[in-house]
């Protein structure tokens, strides 16, 4: 053609300025020009492609993630359970320990409330009281129960671990006290009406809607320790219901 002496060293010029191989009039019988053009779009066309993630690759992202979350969740749940046990643990370890003193001075265990393993006497005998003829107060002054209420209350005629005195005379002993160092919310009032009779409480996992989670004793016909005494208590922890006893381990 006359024209491409012409013509060639401008196309030259622009195909150096451009970012791949451009098509040639000279070279439109060149099969190898030709593939190298369809080779730099199909690269040019793919970059483009690839500036984003698919509908696909979000899915298995947002599944990684949400498997990622339920694992985090359930460790911390689990987390939380042994926590608490660890703490209810160590106070059934405390409660046991003030029976079994209270076991060595008088022989036997404290007595229990044979209608109601929850509502029992069990904070009035290991706190000691003193008996007036009318009420009984525990050594403390925190705890108070009259006569009359004792039965109504706790199926019982009176605590064994009591005295007219707190001290001891040469006529009867004096009652002692078991427990030491109790946390605030290890005790507590079932009825409000009545804040002076009190009963032991668990510290955590109480029911939701509830600040007492009564600690159940059962020492007249226990069914898991015989000859001795159970102690339990139930615990709510993320909706689900764990149980520490005395006879298995938590």
């Amino acid at each position: 053609m006359k024209n491409e002496p012409i013509l060639a060293p401008l196309l030259r010029e622009t195909k150096d300025k451009l970012p791949g191989p451009i098509y040639m009039p000279s070279q439109s019988r060149s099969r190898r020009g030709f593939t190298l053009n369809l080779a730099w779009e199909h690269r040019r066309l793919a970059g483009q492609s690839r500036a984003g993630f698919t509908l696909i690759e979000l899915l298995v992202v947002i599944a990684i993630i949400g498997i990622l979350v339920a694992l985090f969740v359930n460790g911390m749940s689990r987390a939380t359970v042994t926590a608490v046990k660890a703490v209810v643990v160590t106070e059934r370890a405390q409660m046991a320990s003030a029976i079994q003193e209270y076991h060595d001075r008088f022989g036997f265990y404290p007595p229990d409330n044979p209608a109601d393993s929850a509502m029992n006497p069990l904070w009035f005998e290991l706190s000691g009281t003193t008996n007036n003829g009318a009420n009984y107060v525990t050594l403390d002054g925190s705890g108070q129960i009259s006569v009359t209420d004792i039965n109504a209350k706790f199926n019982r005629q009176g605590f064994a671990n009591s005295g007219t005195k707190a001290h001891s005379t040469d006529e009867s002993g004096a009652p002692l006290s078991f427990l030491t160092q109790l946390h605030p919310r290890q005790v507590g009032s079932p009825d409000p009406s009545l804040p002076f009779i009190k009963i032991l409480s668990c510290s955590a996992g109480a029911p939701p809607g509830t600040d007492l989670n009564p600690w159940h004793y059962v020492s007249s016909h226990p069914t898991n320790n015989t000859g001795s005494y159970d102690l339990w208590v139930d615990l709510v922890v993320g909706g689900k219901t764990y149980q520490v006893n005395n006879w298995s381990k938590p």
